[in-house]
């Protein structure tokens, strides 16, 4: 009988093992806004004191974490913060790495970069705290749970070290995010979940990045307040400006950036172990590779290569305590039983066969917009759609803009009778630091032209019927938006 129980015992340990072996998971991200999370957020307050306390020269300090992500080409005056830095001359290593630019490089690199990013801010925070079971907390916004809207108390406790002056006021005054703006997150959420391409103009990573992601730094940086806020800008210097998160020069310096990020990753985690979720291949990387430096929890500096990136984003060592899209919280492991019978390679965007495209020229005005589809057009978007085998058919819009946006736009279709179908939402973070045209959020004479791609095909209705394309704008900032043209396209 002892013999029976030892050898089921080892048979269970047998198991038990081959279970874990695929299994790299030590840490569990938590909602910043529930019991579980509070002494993780406590470990923040207790290293970003430590942090904020160090010499922006060194490694761990505030200043340089901040500043990996991205600094002001020119500080205004001397430099309160960093005595060592004024100019763009000065960064220091891995200063101004993130991927918001428009090359194909930081489209690609997105959320793989802020990945490996935040993974080691989570680390030396574990370190400098003492907490070793640290994890990253995330803001759970858009949550049905109006409390999960609300931005979590340390980062809005004036006496603690995870507190900026420069954001939306009802978000630092501990009020939830509006109505109206969460229905906008949630809406961005589901549209993400059907997604069926990691990359590409209309992809998951390039669409998430516009929204909730370009949403939320603009509302934390007091873009979408009503009345219009202003704020001093600690990182630029500047009186009168908007918040740090708003700003992708000083997005990285503000705490709740974090946990922000953190929520963008689940959000990706979520999707990725979905049905629908699809990865980049290695080669993709490889043919257009990205800087990835950090600094480890000891002050070294760590570079990784193309293929050392695709081997850690893919097996992290940490998990979320529950996921979106009714996903569970499984192991983020390339090699997991759950993602052997999934296709893990994205099909490539690569062959566009244009159904039909419409010149406009006109200006977005605060009324909205509405381009009607009627005819030929309708009909041959019909064809389209119900004879290609899953069919991926994309609406593009190519607008232009002079001067950076403080507005967002809503994208739908609409059909005869029947509710207006969300197909996403315009949003311009970072559009004056990705084109070049310095800090001042002036653009070129001319203007910057801009892509806004979506798939439409879970949008479009089986029938020749004429609809619209619908384009409502909320804010009320002045910078004009001329939308030049409008393509229906079918991707193979």
């Amino acid at each position: 009988m002892r013999k029976k129980i030892t050898l089921l015992f080892i048979i269970l340990i047998s198991i038990y093992g081959f279970g874990q072996s695929n299994s790299n998971v030590q840490y569990i991200r938590k909602n910043a806004n529930t019991p579980e999370a509070k002494a993780d957020l406590e470990a923040m307050n207790v290293a970003f004191k430590k942090m904020r306390e160090m010499g922006c020269e060194k490694g761990l300090s505030w200043y340089y974490q901040g500043a990996i992500h991205n600094i002001p080409n020119t500080i205004n005056g001397k430099n309160n913060l960093c005595p060592e830095y004024q100019t763009s001359k000065d960064k220091l290593w891995a200063w101004s790495d993130c991927t918001h630019d428009k090359t194909v490089s930081a489209k690609l690199h997105f959320l793989l970069w802020h990945r490996l990013y935040i993974w080691h801010l989570e680390k030396i925070v574990r370190e400098l705290s003492g907490k070793k079971d640290f994890a990253l907390p995330y803001w759970n916004y858009g949550s049905t749970t109006t409390a999960d809207n609300v931005m979590a108390e340390p980062i809005r406790d004036k006496s603690g070290s995870l507190y900026i002056a420069s954001r939306y006021g009802i978000l630092n005054n501990g009020q939830p995010i509006l109505p109206g703006q969460v229905n906008e997150i949630q809406r961005a959420l589901n549209e993400l979940k059907t997604n069926p391409s990691f990359t590409g103009a209309a992809g998951f990573s390039q669409n998430l990045e516009q929204a909730p992601h370009g949403f939320m730094h603009d509302l934390i940086g007091g873009e979408y307040a009503k009345p219009a806020e202003t704020y001093y800008n600690e990182i630029y210097q500047l009186q009168n400006y908007s918040g740090l998160m708003a700003n992708v020069p000083s997005a990285g310096f503000d705490p709740v950036f974090w946990l922000h990020h953190s929520m963008i990753d689940r959000i990706w985690e979520s999707w990725d172990v979905s049905i629908n979720g699809q990865r980049p291949t290695l080669q993709q990387l490889q043919t257009n590779p990205w800087p990835y430096e950090f600094i480890t929890p000891t002050g070294q500096r760590v570079s990784y290569t193309m293929k050392e990136v695709y081997d850690i984003v893919f097996n992290m060592d940490y998990k979320y305590d529950n996921l979106l899209y009714g996903s569970k919280a499984p192991v983020l492991t390339a090699k997991g039983p759950k993602e052997s019978a999934k296709k893990l390679v994205s099909f490539q965007d690569s062959k566009e066969k244009i159904i039909w495209e419409q010149k406009i020229g006109k200006p977005i005005e605060g009324t909205g917009f509405t381009h009607k589809v009627a005819s030929n057009f309708a009909q041959n978007t019909n064809k389209a759609f119900k004879t290609a085998v899953n069919s991926r058919i994309v609406l593009n819009l190519d607008v232009v803009v002079y001067k950076e946006p403080k507005d967002y736009y809503t994208v739908y279709l609409r059909y005869p009778g029947k509710e207006d179908e969300y197909v996403g939402t315009m949003t311009f973070f970072g559009v004056s630091h990705e084109h070049g045209t310095g800090e001042n959020h002036e653009l070129a004479e001319t203007g910057v032209k801009l892509n806004f791609s979506y798939y439409i095909s879970d949008d479009l209705s089986k029938s020749d019927v004429n609809f619209e394309i619908v384009i409502k704008k909320t804010g009320e900032g002045d910078a004009k938006v001329t939308l030049e043209k409008i393509t229906v396209a079918q991707i193979n």
